[in-house]
């Protein structure tokens, strides 16, 4: 199946995949990126290998003749897709894990303060549902970590996901509002979706059969 996925990458993308010594994370990336192009395709009901994406000002990919908002996310095992017809959105899922030492000063004070009463053997998990939210927002506002997320305040990992503060911004939030929800990824990961404008209702879909479908060319 490997060769039919990397038929689909253009020449940018198939040179960062033969960038990378690593078998796994090749593998990751080809898949990401397959996955990526199979689902907009099948969207858009273009040929997915035919798309051309272009980077906006802070580096979020977008599609040069579509309206279609999209966002990806990998790690681990798992790659994840959000699009979106009209309105920004940003996803990311990250697995559970238990470094030496946390990068705490991504937390705001208020999340520090909740995040200090967090029993040690829940601290990674709670780590990571905070991470997720934080980079959820900031792949939908289309700035990434060129904001300090310590500057995002969301909700405690036993709340339901939300983006309570932004320091520096008017009103403490950007302007269209940000939706946050949390998204299920499954044991051992989290995972998070933000939209930007008004309320959504959120399609969860398994796409572990969008790579296995026969794909034809349009046009």
């Amino acid at each position: 199946m490997s060769a039919s996925l990397y038929a689909l990458l253009d020449v940018r993308e198939r040179g960062v995949y033969e960038s990378l010594a690593d078998g796994p994370v090749r593998a990751q990336y080809l898949t990401a990126h397959a996955l990526l192009r199979s689902v907009l395709g099948a969207a858009l009901e273009r040929d997915p290998a035919g798309l051309v994406f272009a980077a906006g000002p802070y580096g979020k990919p977008y599609l040069t003749d579509a309206p279609v908002e999209f966002s990806i996310s990998h790690s681990g095992e798992l790659v994840a897709v959000a699009l979106s017809a009209d309105a920004p959105v940003g996803v990311d899922v990250e697995r559970i894990t238990a470094p030496a030492r946390l990068p705490l000063p991504v937390l705001s004070a208020q999340e520090r303060t909740v995040f200090d009463r967090v029993p040690q053997s829940e601290r990674a998990a709670a780590f990571t549902s905070y991470w997720v939210r934080k980079e959820a927002v900031l792949k939908a506002t289309g700035e990434g970590l060129r904001v300090d997320p310590a500057r995002l305040t969301v909700s405690a990992p036993d709340r339901p996901a939300e983006l309570l503060a932004w320091r520096g911004r008017d009103g403490g939030q950007p302007h269209p509002p940000v939706r946050l929800y949390d998204l299920y990824a499954g044991d051992g990961y989290r995972g998070a979706v933000a939209l930007l404008g008004a309320d959504r209702r959120i399609v969860r879909h398994d796409g572990g059969g969008v790579l296995r479908r026969p794909r034809r060319s349009v046009g």
